[in-house]
C-alpha cells in the first residue's frame, strides 16, 4: 500500500491525466481508508488555522481532535463531494461509475493533503499563533510577517491546484474533458453557497 502512494502521489500531482487510471487499477480499500484520513485531517487543520480555533483550544488538543474526528470529516467530505461530482457530470455526458468517481475523488486528495508539508514547518515556526486571532509575536517581526504571508500564499496556491487536478482528473475519467470537470466539482458547491448567500439577504 505505501509503495502504491510512493510511486503515484507525486505523479498525480504533475500529470494527473496520465497517471489516474493506473492509479485507480491498484487502489484497495485499506489505501482508499489512507487517503481519505489524510485529507480529513488536513482539512481539519486548515478550518482551525481559519476559524481561529486556538482562541479558545490548546494545541495539543487541536491536533488530537483533527487525528480523532478528520477522518471522519475526510470520509463524509469525501462521499458528498464524489456523489455531487458524479451526477453533475453524469449531466455532461460522463461514462464513469459513481465507483469510479469517488476512487478518482479519493486519488484527486493527494493534492490537498500535501499541504501538510506546509503546516507542519508552521506549526514548528509560528506554533500557537497558526490557530490564533492575536499574533503578537508575527506582528513584532517583519520576518515572521512576511514568512506568514508568504505561507498563506502558498496555502492559496495548493487549493487552486488541488481544484486544477480534481478538475484533469474526472475530465479524464468520464471522458468529458477539464472544464466540463471542474464543473462537475464547483457547480453544487456553488449553488448552495448562492444559496445560503440569499438566505442571509432576506434575513
Amino acid at each position: 500500500m505505501l509503495d502504491v502512494l510512493r510511486v503515484y502521489w507525486v505523479q498525480l500531482i504533475k500529470q494527473p491525466k496520465n497517471t489516474i487510471r493506473q492509479a485507480m487499477e491498484e487502489t484497495s480499500t485499506k489505501l482508499l481508508f489512507v487517503l481519505i484520513s489524510l485529507f480529513g485531517i488536513t482539512l481539519c487543520l486548515e478550518q482551525a488555522m481559519n476559524r481561529d480555533a486556538g482562541d479558545t483550544t490548546s494545541i495539543p488538543v487541536i491536533l488530537l481532535l483533527s487525528m480523532v474526528i478528520g477522518p471522519i470529516l475526510g470520509a463524509v467530505a469525501w462521499f458528498l463531494g464524489s456523489l455531487c461530482t458524479f451526477g453533475v457530470a453524469r449531466l455532461f455526458g460522463g461514462v464513469a461509475t459513481f465507483r469510479e468517481t469517488s476512487e478518482a475523488s479519493a486519488w484527486a486528495t493527494v493534492a490537498y493533503t500535501t499541504k501538510m508539508a506546509l503546516f507542519i514547518p508552521m506549526l514548528l515556526i509560528f506554533r500557537q499563533e497558526n490557530f490564533t486571532s492575536n499574533t503578537p509575536d508575527i506582528d513584532s517581526s517583519m520576518f515572521l510577517a512576511l514568512l506568514f504571508f508568504l505561507c498563506l500564499t502558498a496555502n492559496f496556491v495548493m487549493t487552486i491546484y488541488y481544484i486544477i487536478v480534481h478538475s484533469k482528473i474526472i475530465g479524464e475519467i468520464h471522458e468529458i474533458g477539464s472544464w466540463k470537470g471542474f464543473a462537475s466539482i464547483i457547480l453544487v458547491p456553488l449553488v448552495l453557497i448562492l444559496l445560503l448567500f440569499l438566505l442571509a439577504l432576506s434575513q
